[in-house]
């Protein structure tokens, strides 16, 4: 990028002289573009992905492009899934394979991919859904992460209507399900209306 001075810009942009005010927008395209190509390196070199995750989309849809080609070229799996997080507030679908993989996989994000794909409505991720709740271990020492990552599943399982199986609710409401999750269940969820899995 070249170095402009910003007040220069700005000057000209307030300009009623076209031969001034068309250059200065050009540049101003470019300084944003700039920025927001710093902004997406932010999010790969960390050390607060997640922070940086939740304030790119700010910055508008000039972000798109350089956060669809992180998604294709990164190997770092926390970065693709945040980045896939930021493209689908935007409305892009190419991150939704990774964070579907995330609710399936991921140990820090599968509830949080889960929500925002039950956001926009993605049916794809009730079956992925659904097998994690059959997985979430709410016995285990973890089991202060273990409840959030099921309430989260459970809200975004009821966001996509996504009916709630009955051996899965018998799965989740032994008599040491914590309180969080049998509340939960006992809202609409889990019904005679449940199919058989």
């Amino acid at each position: 990028m070249s170095r402009f001075n910003l007040d220069s810009v700005i000057e000209d942009l307030d300009t009623t002289q076209i031969e001034r005010q068309i250059p200065a927008l050009e540049q101003s395209v470019e300084i944003v573009n700039s920025i927001a190509v710093k902004a997406v390196d932010a999010l790969v070199k960390g050390p607060n992905r997640f922070l940086v995750a939740e304030r790119l989309s700010r910055l508008g849809s000039i972000v798109i492009p350089h956060l669809e080609e992180l998604i294709k070229e990164s190997d770092e799996l926390e970065t693709k899934i945040l980045a896939a997080i930021v493209l689908l507030q935007f409305d892009s679908m190419l991150g939704v394979p990774c964070l579907l993989d995330a609710i399936a996989h991921d140990q820090d994000y599968a509830g949080l991919a889960a929500e925002h794909l039950a956001k926009k409505g993605i049916k794809e991720a009730i079956e992925p859904i659904i097998d994690r709740l059959y997985a979430v271990a709410l016995h285990s020492e973890s089991l202060h992460k273990e409840v959030d990552l099921t309430v989260n599943l459970i809200n975004a399982l009821r966001k996509l209507d996504g009916d709630m199986p009955s051996k899965l609710c018998q799965h989740l409401t032994s008599p040491k399900t914590p309180w969080q999750i049998h509340k939960l269940l006992q809202q609409e969820m889990c019904t005679a209306n449940n199919i058989e899995r």
